[in-house]
């Protein structure tokens, strides 16, 4: 693995993407791309009703010293884009990532943070410490779990510091998330048993789906206007939706003729579930018109889905991850490249290969990192190139 004088080679690398194009013209075939040019987007259909497709943008990719990773997690950018957390070192497989009983291994992880643009750690942190699925501005989610089977959640400062634990007591509590107006969704289960319940921490009080027999709900996941979770009954992932806005209050058992279900996969499993909606970042899951993304197993590719038109629309085949930059646009990762799409979904407008690698785009830097940034992370088994993607 790359030490930290190694990496600082590789620092501050500026890339500029010269102009250049490709053109086919074939019935709804691939457009082409012509870059560093005023942004446009036009269609042109001949006699014979062959469509071409001119798409002209502008971006430039400056990369940055990379991580060294565990493997399993992707690093975690702070909503200014200023700073980076990353899970260093563990010790994890599936059943400590999953929260799941027999998960007896004795966690040990390191995690990381440096400032964006910094060649080495800032701070490190050494223990039982797992990197969570969300951060704000006083910190990184981690979650810890503990030597008689109670799993914590906590903060661990941007700035350095103890950790600052939100949820420490003898429960397992894993999966946490963190909502727009500063929500805690988290999954929690007793010791021994397999179930989760979900409990939400709104500024309206805590709103909780208590597990039933064979029934466990994970991953949940705060938007604008409610909110959404996964939930394995019998053997069965389906996803979920609870229509619930701010300033509302809702009974469990209000809540449950309310909620919105849509089958996933028969062969559900919590590991099938982390992998459907665990691979995208909370806060960028949801789009501006309420659809979920999220990786669908049957279907081998991310799909969008609406639920109040329980509505799924597939992306293309092989996406593994999708981020939003507008209401209009997403960014695709393929397993060989990375591509824009264009909203709505049609079959006129496919994806546009912007790099011929599999860069993964998380969430857009925030007004600290100026318009149109994008991180943008290439993971490999033991380290991840960071980089950050301005579309102009």
């Amino acid at each position: 693995m790359s030490d930290i004088s190694t990496r600082t080679f590789f620092c501050i690398l500026t890339v500029i993407v010269t102009a250049g194009c490709v053109k086919q013209v074939t019935p709804l075939g691939p457009s082409r791309l012509i870059v560093n040019g005023t942004p446009s987007d036009t269609i042109v259909r001949n006699d014979s009703g062959a469509v071409t497709r001119d798409t002209s943008l502008g971006f430039r990719l400056t990369s940055l010293a990379p991580v060294q990773t565990d493997g399993f997690f992707l690093p975690l950018a702070s909503s200014d884009g200023l700073r980076l957390a990353w899970q260093q070192e563990s010790n994890f497989n599936w059943p400590l990532l999953t929260a799941l009983p027999m998960s007896s291994l004795s966690a040990r992880g390191v995690i990381a943070v440096r400032e964006i643009d910094d060649t080495k750690p800032s701070h490190i942190w050494e223990g039982s410490y797992m990197l969570g699925r969300s951060c704000n501005s006083e910190g990184v989610l981690v979650e810890s779990p503990q030597a008689d089977g109670a799993r914590w959640i906590g903060v661990l400062p941007w700035k350095g510091g103890e950790p600052q634990w939100l949820l420490h007591d003898a429960a397992v509590n894993a999966f946490a998330s963190i909502g727009p107006r500063g929500e805690l969704a988290w999954s929690h289960r007793n010791i021994g048993q397999r179930e989760f319940s979900v409990t939400v921490d709104r500024p309206e009080g805590k709103f909780e789906w208590p597990s039933k027999p064979n029934e466990s709900w994970l991953l949940p996941i705060v938007a604008t206007d409610g909110i959404f979770a996964a939930r394995l009954r019998d053997g069965v992932l389906e996803l979920a939706y609870l229509p619930l806005r701010a300033g509302q209050n809702m009974t469990t058992l209000e809540s449950r003729p309310a909620i919105i279900f849509r089958n996933i996969s028969l062969r559900g499993s919590e590991r099938l579930a982390y992998q459907c909606i665990g691979s995208l970042s909370p806060d960028r899951a949801v789009l501006a018109d309420g659809s979920l993304l999220f990786f669908h197993p049957d279907l081998g590719r991310i799909v969008m889905w609406q639920p109040r038109t329980d509505t799924l629309t597939p992306l293309p085949f092989g996406t593994l991850s999708a981020t939003a930059t507008s209401s209009k646009q997403l960014l695709l990762s393929f397993r060989d490249q990375l591509a824009t799409l264009s909203l709505p979904v049609d079959s006129i407008r496919g994806p546009v290969t912007l790099l011929q690698e599999p860069w993964i785009a998380r969430a857009p830097s925030g007004e600290g990192s100026g318009p149109g940034q994008i991180m943008m992370f290439l993971p490999t088994k033991e380290k991840c190139r960071v980089a950050i993607l301005n579309l102009d």
